[in-house]
């Protein structure tokens, strides 16, 4: 991994206890990039604030040391009880925004903090209750796409547990996949969904040419969009805050199910309804 070294004067040399926390941040900014992030830090001084990596879709670049103390989550009043600057270590994510101002962080990039967070989880023997968000140390809102929908923090932390990473101790690290029947079990269904959905396409001879870590990155960054991409099949299965309006469209015939009464609405698809909805109500068409 790539390491630039952040300005001396934002963060402080060494550590006063030893490293028992994760805690995730994103960058509030709108496409940046882990080498922009760390080349910032690096030329800019007098911050008083730095993190140990930054992480985008390609990868991650570190900024601070393990060994030192990352300026990251300190504040004067704490929510967490334990966690602060001296004892956890700092992964900021990059994050795009969207034209209402709400910020995103994309699957590739959940993907590549989720492969970091496991490595320094068992570098130092972390389990997923000392893995944390901004937010839960001290109230701020941040990872803001985390804490404003939970059900992303919470896909987030699933892939983290054991149970969910995946194992690869049959595989050589230099092997590459040329063929969907060249991948592992564990990653050929993901693999042949993205090729069937246009998202993965080979040369012109169709040769995938994927690598062990793409593989792993792929499967990662699938079980994080299935998990924060819910889809609502039934009224019942709809939010509180959409089911009635929701149940106005179905009523009127608007919203109609497949053969067997199926909606499979998605999260977008339910704002889009909603707004439009309520639209309507305020111009008195809705009654």
């Amino acid at each position: 991994m790539e390491f630039v070294s952040c300005d001396p004067s934002n963060y402080r040399a060494g550590r006063t206890q030893p490293v028992r926390y994760i805690v995730m941040h994103y960058t509030a900014n709108n496409g940046d990039t882990a080498r922009n992030n760390c080349d910032y830090y690096h030329r800019v001084g007098g911050l008083q604030a730095s993190a140990h990596y930054f992480v985008d879709e390609h990868g991650a670049m570190q900024s601070v040391r393990e060994c030192d103390t990352a300026w990251h989550c300190g504040a004067r009043a704490y929510w967490h009880p334990e966690c602060r600057n001296g004892n956890s270590i700092g992964i900021e994510m990059c994050s795009r925004k969207r034209a209402d101002g709400s910020y995103y962080i994309l699957p590739e990039t959940v993907a590549n903090a989720a492969a970091l967070a496991r490595e320094i989880m068992q570098r130092y023997g972390i389990d997923t209750d000392h893995v944390l968000r901004h937010y839960d140390v001290m109230g701020k809102r941040c990872p803001m796409p985390w804490v404003d929908d939970p059900a992303q923090w919470t896909a987030f932390l699933a892939i983290l547990t054991p149970q969910n990473a995946t194992t690869f101790e049959e595989d050589d690290d230099m092997v590459r996949y040329s063929r969907i029947e060249d991948v592992p079990d564990w990653a050929q269904d993901t693999v042949r969904a993205l090729m069937d959905a246009g998202a993965l396409k080979g040369d012109e001879q169709g040769c995938i040419d994927l690598s062990r870590d793409m593989a792993r990155g792929m499967v990662i960054g699938k079980r994080y969009a299935d998990a924060c991409s819910p889809r609502y099949a039934t009224i019942d299965d709809v939010p509180s805050w959409a089911r009635e309006e929701t149940q106005k469209l179905v009523e009127r015939g608007a919203l109609k199910g497949d053969a067997h009464g199926k909606l499979d609405l998605s999260m977008d698809m339910l704002r889009t309804m909603i707004v439009c909805q309520r639209m309507i109500d305020a111009a008195g068409g809705g009654k």
